[in-house]
């Protein structure tokens, strides 16, 4: 490790009387360029890098799978390997609060089959597990089939790029969406902001023409048939005070923001409180 000394007063005397321009002071590393990282979400595992750098990040998941992958990121407690959080989330029992060590980072909600879901948030130093929560078709969450992976996000050592400009901003609180303005079609980036006292997400889906929530909520009950409606991306659990920020194309229809991340009072869904919230676009 290298130490900045104060330099002797008899060096600052020469240098006032040599009649030289003093030294230039030297230059700040410029901050990096926000950097693009690309995950590709298999049926059931992810491809995609093992260590990253810090900062600010687009963060690009593509789904090669045949139904709809998601990519959670955890923050890994110190000394916390992806095994013990594989081991320890098996250990859990169904429909309890999640522990405290289970630190949601952001990532990128589904996109459909075949298709790419975008999201750019801020990585910190320190070492990740890459997880998929969903539990389509058969109700067993694919990281249980082994869809998790290890992430090590490196200091960069330069200051971070700031935030791309968004146009739409949605707030998440216990136990609802609130949007800046009314949603309308074309294409935007949506800043995310956790202003709830636990971790929330927000997962978009679009109901396909003649189908209604109702529609939704008797497909989720059962996942017999096709599904009433696409994903369309969205920004996975984040804690309290976090935000990220994703792109989606929003096209005329009827259109639902989801959170489904566990309560940290009774482990339901939060879509079970109530969170979950229809709109129009058009």
């Amino acid at each position: 490790m290298r130490s900045v000394r104060s330099a002797p007063p008899l060096l600052f005397a020469l240098a006032a009387c040599s009649g030289g321009e003093p030294p230039a002071p030297t230059a700040e590393a410029p901050p990096a360029a926000s950097t693009e990282v690309r995950f590709v979400a298999h049926d059931h595992a992810f491809e995609g890098p093992d260590t990253v750098s810090a900062g600010m990040t687009r963060l690009v998941l593509a789904n090669e799978g045949r139904t709809w992958h998601h990519l959670q990121l955890i923050k890994l407690e110190d000394g916390m390997t992806v095994e013990d959080f594989q081991a320890a989330l098996a250990r859990m029992q169904p429909g309890t609060p999640p522990p405290s060590w289970l630190i949601e980072a952001g990532g990128v909600n589904p996109p459909e089959p075949g298709k790419e879901a975008a999201t750019t948030l801020m990585l910190e130093p320190g070492r990740y597990a890459v997880v998929c929560f969903v539990d389509t078709p058969d109700r067993v969450p694919h990281v249980m089939r082994g869809m998790i992976a290890a992430l090590t996000v490196v200091d960069s050592g330069r200051p971070s790029a700031p935030a791309p400009d968004s146009d739409l901003t949605v707030t998440l609180v216990d136990y609802g969406f609130s949007f800046s303005q009314e949603p309308t079609a074309g294409r935007h980036t949506v800043r995310v902001i956790n202003s709830g006292p636990q971790a929330h997400e927000i997962a978009l889906f679009k109901l396909l023409p003649g189908k209604t929530m109702e529609d939704m909520v008797t497909w989720a009950r059962t996942y017999e048939g096709a599904a009433p409606m696409t994903a369309e991306g969205g920004v996975p659990g984040i804690e309290p005070g976090q935000e990220a920020r994703f792109d989606v194309e929003l096209t005329p229809g009827q259109w639902v923001a989801l959170c489904f991340v566990p309560d940290e009072h009774d482990g339901a869904a939060h879509l079970a409180h109530g969170m979950a919230m229809p709109f129009l676009v058009s």
